[in-house]
């Protein structure tokens, strides 16, 4: 079994993010062992890439159900609130050192130097950004948790830590206490929280990637500007400030042609479809804005329409008037 392991969350739902993660991670770690953790029961279309881009779907029911009960009670009446719960799955799961990505991220670095030099450092858990207002709302709550248990404040959708660490003991303790947390969390909010307020009363040995790592970037969320000139054909670093973006993430946006960098995403993106009249489609419906609203039929009968058009403008009798006449001028001496 290798050193460490990779896991992801997704579902048929969220396939262009998808899509574009897992051909970053093909172009910079081919040999990376991945498992995606199905989000839902939608993972039709996720399964048929499983041979193209080498991972396994995890399938353990009975874990899921548990934690999707979790999930359900601390957030009632949410799908997405019940689901996201299912991530917890990484800390049972076959590899006893593991690295943890949403799949709206794009990987821009090899993974493989990266997690030797983390996996160097005794912490139980390492982060890669902060988001503090997404943690603790309470202002009172939160001077506490920093005060008592030194509270990183962390994003939750990129982490790495050991199989084990945090247990499903952790989750139901956590539920017992669902009535007062949620009180003192932010709304519109759904794992993130949870997961702080594990590790933070863990008194573990907790770390960040650039702690780690001086060479890497503070954050790695989108929004946050990118540094240019880069050439990601020659997988040259991309960098913030000068640092390095080991990966690039759109926490909280729509996969939609108003994302930050959509550069970043398009190129790998557009990688991922298999014949260039596809990959002209792709490219198509995010520049153009037109995701939802243009099907693959229906955007290239517009193509067709516009060329059609173009033809029968250069067949009209004035047009070709002028096109000679122009002609003819040039060729007097």
């Amino acid at each position: 079994m290798a050193q460490w392991g990779l896991y992801c969350l997704a579902n048929d739902a969220v396939l262009d993010w998808t899509l574009a993660f897992l051909e970053s991670l093909r172009t910079h770690s081919p040999g990376v062992e991945l498992v995606v953790i199905p989000f839902d029961q939608r993972v039709d279309r996720l399964a048929a890439l499983a041979p193209v881009y080498e991972f396994v779907l995890l399938d353990n029911p009975d874990l899921f159900g548990s934690l999707d009960r979790i999930g359900r009670s601390l957030h009632p009446g949410s799908h997405v609130g019940e689901k996201m719960f299912r991530k917890f799955a990484a800390f049972h799961g076959t590899h006893d050192r593991f690295l943890f990505l949403d799949s709206d991220i794009v990987l821009l670095t090899d993974l493989d130097r990266l997690m030797d030099q983390l996996l160097a450092s005794p912490s139980d858990f390492i982060y890669f950004d902060t988001s503090p207002d997404w943690v603790y709302a309470d202002p009172a709550f939160r001077r506490r948790m920093r005060q008592e248990f030194a509270s990183k404040e962390f994003a939750a959708g990129a982490m790495v830590s050991r199989k084990g660490f945090l247990g499903l003991d952790d989750l139901f303790a956590v539920c017992a206490e669902a009535d007062r947390l949620r009180k003192v969390f932010p709304s519109g909010v759904f794992d993130q929280p949870y997961w702080n307020y594990m590790v933070d009363r863990k008194r573990a040995r907790v770390a960040a990637a650039y702690e780690i790592i001086p060479e890497l970037a503070r954050g790695q969320w989108a929004a946050g500007p990118v540094d240019r000139p880069r050439n990601l054909r020659a997988k040259a670093p991309v960098t913030r400030r000068g640092k390095v973006l080991p990966f690039i993430h759109w926490a909280g946006y729509r996969c939609n042609h108003k994302i930050p960098n959509l550069d970043l995403f398009l190129h790998f993106r557009v990688r991922a479809e298999r014949s260039w009249i596809r990959g002209l489609q792709c490219r198509y419906r995010f520049r153009s804005g037109g995701l939802r609203s243009t099907p693959i039929r229906w955007s290239l009968r517009r193509v067709w329409r516009e060329l059609v058009g173009f033809g029968r403008a250069l067949l009209r009798p004035d047009v070709l008037q002028r096109m000679t006449a122009t002609l003819t001028r040039r060729r007097v001496p």
